[in-house]
């Protein structure tokens, strides 16, 4: 009875936690279903220590498969990496097609020139929170070793506004620097820009370029990037800085000659100094009696001793360089890609030097993809494709890493049934079939360009759609034209799968699977002899480098004498059975 008593003296109670506790689980399940993923917390830490211990791990799996084939241990002396900002396989295909066509060739059979390199993997490439990222998140992880957040530069997941110092992580140009290398970055984009940026700055934004950028309540407490490259470490020891961004350091030309095209996009958008500094000419005044050069176009570099130079610093354009196929080639214009990689590898090379490392980044082609400028997007990718060559005809692969890649894909596909040897950048359909382009893209700014109205193609007010008739009414061959796209962004977005990574060169055997993006900074680190993990390769060490060939790798001759023996072993039982 008592029992009784007490449970019919508190069922309003409980009925009421009970009505309670239900509107609260459907409150979740609509807070769930309106965030959708965003809600969803990773398995794992996600921290610094979590992503260097995965690369470490899948390192040493690599290591115990070259153990089995027993592999020579190997060490480069110089490290360079490529990287294709945007350029995912859709990219490469497309990319290698229109190399072969430029050629009058029919393009399908072409090879880049890293395509027969010894080694290839994939590279997943997403954020810590995003599953399609950034250039600055991932750029991190590939030079640092440890994944991050959409947005930020060199700075693991933990950052927040006030624990900048201790979410730092380091990159392979300073653990380069840290061996007594010289290091270097060439790049069509800006300097400042993410991919660049994340081989020496730690920041909590991307956009923090310049210091007009930095928001007010910031300014006390973060440098801009750009401050960042000039004074701090890894940033001011840089032997060579080539690329763009004058505005970001003071130091633009107004009487320069301006580009003939005006070009669209979230990334043509520019930011001016405000402080008043001209860090180039700090910078100059700091190397003052020193072997210092700084360029702004390309008569200044060819002008430069660059066999004797000891610190090169190339700014060619206000904001980005120009697109490769709108270049001003003139001496007053600026310098190609491949023209910039071969000057830096010229500075970087030295025969009293422990060796070099370098980031070459090809900025463009993503940024043409925004813009569904697929033909500008491809001309960048061919002339990667040359810059790599260049590199690969002045240093030696018995002593050089060389790895290309890419940060990121983007949302462009390659599809339709054209015949072989069709035009790259043409259309895709079958005879007799409504026409559509072999290259288009999810979204983006071409959905506009392809709508038919009388007064402007741009038109957003446009209701009707052209039919495809009429689709010569567009100028295919404008540097403006732009490929279609199936739902309308201002810029269009970037592709979540993997890309992928070719090696060559010492260590490029550890270049194999698919495997997080971060694990590609351990791979230098441990052909390199350089960071983290150069104390897994025994061919780092000074003994077994003294005892080693160039030619054999040292334990190669061990193998001829035990075979010699075992021969010499084998005539005398045959004699003594005689």
């Amino acid at each position: 009875m008592r029992s009784m008593a007490f449970s019919t003296r508190f069922a309003p109670r409980r009925c009421l936690l009970l009505l309670l506790s239900g509107l609260l689980f459907v409150l979740i399940c609509r807070v769930d279903r309106a965030q959708g993923a965003s809600v969803y917390k990773s398995p794992n830490l996600d921290d610094a220590r979590y992503w260097r211990r995965y690369a470490e791990n899948y390192l040493k799996k690599v290591l115990t498969y070259d153990e089995n084939r027993r592999m020579v241990p190997s060490a480069a002396k110089n490290i360079i990496i490529f990287v294709g900002d945007g350029m995912g396989i859709a990219s490469l295909s497309t990319g290698r097609i229109y190399k072969g066509q430029l050629a009058g060739r029919s393009g399908e059979e072409e090879q880049l020139s890293f395509d027969a390199f010894s080694n290839t993997g994939f590279s997943k490439t997403y954020n810590t929170d995003r599953q399609v990222p950034d250039s600055a998140g991932t750029a991190t992880a590939m030079f640092t070793g440890v994944k991050t957040k959409y947005g930020v530069v060199g700075v693991d997941y933990t950052i927040t506004e006030t624990n900048l110092e201790a979410a730092k992580v380091s990159s392979f140009i300073e653990w380069a620097q840290a061996e007594g290398k010289r290091t270097g970055i060439v790049t069509t984009t800006r300097v400042t820009h993410a991919t660049p940026a994340a081989c020496y700055a730690h920041s909590i934004s991307r956009n923090y370029e310049c210091d007009a950028s930095v928001p007010v309540n910031m300014k006390n407490r973060v440098k801009d990037i750009a401050r960042q490259m000039m004074e701090d470490a890894p940033g001011r020891n840089l032997n060579v800085v080539l690329g763009g961004g004058r505005n970001y350091f003071g130091a633009s030309m107004p009487d320069h000659l301006k580009p003939s095209y005006k070009f669209q996009g979230a990334m043509e958008k520019t930011c001016i100094r405000t402080d008043g500094r001209n860090l180039v000419e700090e910078w100059r005044q700091r190397w003052n009696g020193t072997d210092a050069a700084y360029a702004w176009k390309t008569s200044d570099l060819r002008a430069v001793d660059l066999d004797k130079v000891e610190h090169l610093l190339g700014l060619f354009n206000d904001d980005h360089l120009s697109y490769e196929k709108v270049r001003d080639r003139t001496p007053d214009g600026e310098p190609s890609l491949s023209e910039m990689t071969e000057a830096a590898i010229r500075v970087l090379q030295r025969s009293n030097s422990p060796g070099f490392a370098l980031m070459v980044e090809g900025g463009r082609i993503d940024h043409a993809h925004h813009q569904n400028h697929a033909h500008l997007a491809l001309t960048e990718i061919v002339e990667l494709d040359k810059a790599v060559e260049t590199a690969l005809n002045m240093v030696d692969l018995d002593e050089t890493l060389v790895v290309v890649t890419a940060d990121h894909s983007h949302a462009m596909t390659f599809n339709g049934y054209p015949n072989r040897g069709n035009d790259i950048l043409g259309f895709g359909n079958r005879p007799n079939a409504t026409p559509y382009e072999t290259i288009t893209y999810a979204n983006g700014p071409g959905y506009l360009q392809h709508r038919w109205n009388s007064s402007s193609l741009l038109s957003e007010e446009s209701t009707d759609w052209g039919t495809w008739i009429k689709l010569d009414k567009l100028n295919r061959s404008d540097v403006l034209y732009r490929h279609l796209s199936a739902f309308p962004l201002s810029d269009e977005t970037h592709g979540g799968e993997d890309v992928a990574v070719f090696a060559s060169g010492p260590g490029a055997n550890l270049v194999r699977g698919t495997f997080e993006q971060n694990y590609i900074a351990y791979v230098m680190s441990y052909a390199g002899c350089i960071g983290p993990v150069k104390r897994l390769n025994t061919a780092c060490d000074d003994g077994y480098r003294r005892a080693s060939t160039k030619a054999s790798g040292a334990p190669r001759p061990t193998i001829s004498i035990v075979l010699v023996i075992s021969l010499l072993l084998a005539i005398v039982r045959l004699v003594e059975r005689k």
